[in-house]
């Protein structure tokens, strides 16, 4: 199943202090053609057509940060917008960097201890500068969006970031791939895009393990299970959010109860029309009472490239 951007070259205060010039952005579009990575089995073709550009998707205005601003205040922000990540702009609006959860995630993970009533992450008294991405995945208004959406699966990550002239226009994200796919009408099987095994947790089990597995399986969710049955989700955002209780916590107490469970016959467009209306990130897939895949933003991004 795929996961978070893997570490990337230029990240986290790599290169000289300070934020200019140490920037790197990879841009997507013109001429360039990723490859899809290497996959178990054959993924069919969609139907649909999305040989569109990528500014009838995209959402603006894109939300900003600076990078003096505290990772608390950044976290705040996401939590408050409910986005996953913020692209990082300097005194000219220019783009430096990008911080996302996986960022913070990472630091606030360094600083907590292992006891059983240590505090489940820490997040440190930094300025976003220190912990940012520097290497950033940028891309164009007009850039196809089917080779957007190949980017994202190459690079293993969940958004774009639309420039001008080195300035942040607009966000393309895994979510607004879920739109286009409703709208298209993209009417394959959810058990042609899924992706399996799932990663679960039980309800029992504490939040300390959770945050563990998160980045072991290098996935941004997992799905909780009770009895057997999923009962919710245990995200970034809800390890986040547990920051301060102990890692002792039950997951059952802090997962998002909220959770879209469909039929693997399930058509793509039904189940990214039902994702968006309900704000969730990831469809779980079920077939009677077997747990048989996930649909994460990655899996909608290959269904639209």
């Amino acid at each position: 199943m795929p996961g978070p951007a893997a570490g990337l070259e230029g990240r986290h205060g790599a290169g000289p202090p300070g934020v200019q010039g140490v920037a790197r952005f990879i841009h997507i579009g013109g001429q360039q053609h990723p490859q899809l990575p290497t996959h178990s089995g054959s993924r069919p073709h969609t139907m649909s057509n999305f040989r569109v550009p990528v500014e009838l998707f995209m959402h603006t205005p894109p939300l900003t940060i600076h990078p003096e601003a505290p990772l608390e205040e950044a976290w705040a922000l996401m939590a408050e917008r409910g986005v996953s990540s913020l692209p990082v702009t300097d005194k000219d609006s220019s783009l430096v960097g990008i911080l996302s959860r996986t960022d913070l995630l990472r630091v606030a993970g360094l600083e907590t201890g292992r006891r059983p009533d240590s505090d489940s992450l820490v997040l440190p008294d930094r300025p976003i500068s220190e912990e940012m991405t520097r290497e950033v995945r940028t891309t164009s208004r007009d850039t196809p969006l089917d080779e957007a959406a190949k980017a994202m699966v190459q690079n293993r990550v969940h958004r774009l970031v639309v420039c001008e002239d080195g300035v942040p226009v607009g966000i393309l994200s895994t979510r607004d791939l879920m739109l286009a796919l409703e709208e298209k009408q993209a009417n394959h099987p959810l058990s042609d895009w899924m992706s399996s095994p799932v990663f679960t947790i039980r309800a029992e089990e504490p939040v300390g393990m959770a945050v563990e597995r998160l980045e072991k399986a290098r996935v941004t969710g997992l799905v909780v299970v009770e009895d057997g049955w999923p009962v919710g989700m245990f995200s970034q955002t809800e390890a986040l959010e547990a920051r301060d209780l102990p890692r002792s916590t039950a997951v059952g107490d802090v997962m998002n109860p909220r959770i879209l469970t469909l039929s693997p016959a399930t058509r793509m467009h039904r189940a990214a029309a039902q994702a968006a209306a309900t704000r969730v990130r990831r469809v779980v897939v079920q077939d009677g009472d077997r747990l048989v895949g996930i649909l994460s933003g990655l899996d909608f991004a290959r269904a639209v490239s």
